[in-house]
């Protein structure tokens, strides 16, 4: 039988944004000691698992196609995050990262890309490995192509942010996003502390 899925952005959502002063912005962890988890990241990881849901990392990670680090460094770099979740007791049955990126300047990472957020691409195929039902699924994500890519696919999305668009809900943090699906589905809470 098909379950429903939590699909979820890696960077400003479960793993806090760096500011790297070479580049003069905040961004994804470009290096495995930068990789810290946001609050409440595993907590949220557990309820959702306990509640029937697969958990879907789905991310884009253009830091090596413009210049600015080694496709090996992104690589430790999951492996550091894994770690620490699996440290946590908490686990994804799936992750996809897109390498690309559209102002990339290394060759065969830039300009489009089928797996690229915000096209649904790895979204159906998740679907497809998982058996998932996309009817009772959710995406959270922190930017406006995690939100076009749950409307391509038509999945209902929570922006982790303070402010409100549309039919979308935002809240402020990924235990805050937890509560919100946990309320709308009646689900149990106990694992989400503030």
């Amino acid at each position: 039988m098909s379950r429903p899925a939590i699909f979820l952005d890696r960077d400003g959502v479960l793993v806090k944004e760096v500011f790297y002063p070479e580049t003069g912005e905040w961004e994804g962890p470009l290096r495995p000691e930068d990789v810290r988890l946001a609050d409440g990241a595993a907590a949220a990881l557990r309820t959702f698992s306990s509640n029937g849901y697969a958990t879907v990392l789905i991310s884009n990670q253009g830091g090596y196609a413009k210049g600015k680090t080694t496709l090996r460094s992104l690589w430790l770099a999951h492996e550091r995050f894994l770690e620490l979740l699996a440290a946590e007791d908490a686990r994804l049955d799936r992750v996809f990262y897109s390498y690309s990126h559209p102002q990339g300047i290394v060759p065969h990472f830039s300009g489009p890309s089928l797996d690229r957020k915000p096209g649904p691409y790895n979204v159906l195929i998740a679907a497809a490995q998982l058996d998932l039902d996309l009817s009772r699924s959710w995406m959270i994500g922190d930017r406006q192509t995690d939100l076009a890519c749950a409307e391509a696919i038509g999945v209902r999305a929570v922006l982790v942010e303070s402010s409100r668009h549309g039919q979308v809900m935002c809240r402020p943090s990924i235990i805050d996003a937890v509560r919100s699906i946990c309320d709308n589905h009646s689900v149990r809470l106990a694992e989400v502390q503030s």
